[in-house]
């Protein structure tokens, strides 16, 4: 169910992101146009590889939130938060699954309901302003995000195996996005996405490593949103030179 609602929040931090303002310049569109057609092709391969049936599940989920146009408004939220918020929680499911022993989106039908119940909260979400602007609180919380991305980090070392080894390198780059974030808002954009990118593909290996369709999915929408909030930046080198 965690699963479905997250393939949903990721498609729509996706849309987000492709929303956010600024000139593209035809290299980054074609970059942007590049990231699409591996992640479909990855996409396709792991449902040749494992089935579609999960795989058409998480596809369904995302074109609902896709043609749903919600734009969630939590507060000054920018995609960059959004985006290491869902990678952490993808990358803390699996992680915990892992430990458990749970067989992750083994319910096609739970699977579904969390989606739909992801794409209802953020459609009541949007009615509401929230106006949580204070920047030391977000930063506090960016904070506390390191410190739960090191405890999972810690917690993936006692485990073996190739996806445990990918959570933890994914929780590296996590940790480093959110001190970036903590301590120098948004003045990095392009470094910030590039972790949060790394990441995303950690999603995506660890949906791999564990059969589980919606992961997979969730990584290919992070990894879109990232590419599209680094080809939708000004390079700060061009705002000093004006």
């Amino acid at each position: 169910m965690l699963d479905g609602a997250l393939c949903a929040f990721a498609v729509m931090a996706s849309m987000q992101s492709l929303k956010a303002p600024g000139a593209v310049s035809p290299t980054r569109r074609q970059a942007l146009r590049d990231a699409t057609g591996m992640g479909a092709a990855v996409i396709v391969a792991y449902g040749m590889a494992t089935g579609f049936d999960s795989t058409l599940v998480a596809l369904a989920i995302g074109t609902i939130a896709a043609f749903a146009m919600l734009t969630p408004r939590f507060g000054r939220t920018t995609p960059a938060s959004l985006q290491s918020a869902l990678a952490l929680a993808a990358l803390a499911s699996a992680s915990a699954d892992r430990v458990l022993g749970f067989d992750a989106g083994a319910s096609l039908e739970l699977t579904a309901l969390g989606g739909i119940a992801a794409i209802a909260t953020v459609f009541v979400l949007s009615r509401v302003r929230f106006g949580v602007s204070n920047a030391k609180l977000m930063s506090a919380m960016h904070f506390a995000c390191a410190a739960l991305c090191t405890v999972i980090a810690y917690t993936a070392g006692f485990e073996g195996g190739a996806v445990a080894v990918v959570i933890i390198g994914a929780m590296v780059a996590l940790i480093g996005a959110y001190l970036a974030m903590a301590m120098a808002d948004r003045a990095y954009p392009v470094f910030i996405a590039a972790l949060n990118g790394y990441a995303a593909c950690s999603v995506v290996a660890a949906g791999v490593g564990l059969a589980n369709g919606a992961l997979v999915v969730t990584g290919v929408a992070l990894v879109l949103g990232c590419v599209a909030t680094c080809t939708s930046v000004t390079p700060s080198g061009a705002r000093r030179e004006k």
